[in-house]
């Protein structure tokens, strides 16, 4: 459980856990830029994402 209480009026984010089959529910003010560009590992990736360029991931339209 978090130690933090974030208020919930603020935006939150369900985020893939690289390495591991979990996805976790994070305040925006929690969130850490991770600056190694490299992909993550999740069983979830290619359901939300098409593409993986430069560091970045391309969102699923369709």
């Amino acid at each position: 459980m978090a130690k933090s209480k974030p208020p919930r009026d603020q935006p939150w984010y369900h985020v893939l856990v690289d390495q591991s089959a979990s996805m976790t529910y994070v305040a925006e003010r929690n969130l850490e830029a991770d600056g190694s560009q490299a992909p993550i590992e999740h069983p979830l990736v290619d359901q939300y994402f098409n593409q993986f360029k430069n560091g970045k991931y391309f969102l699923q339209l369709s």
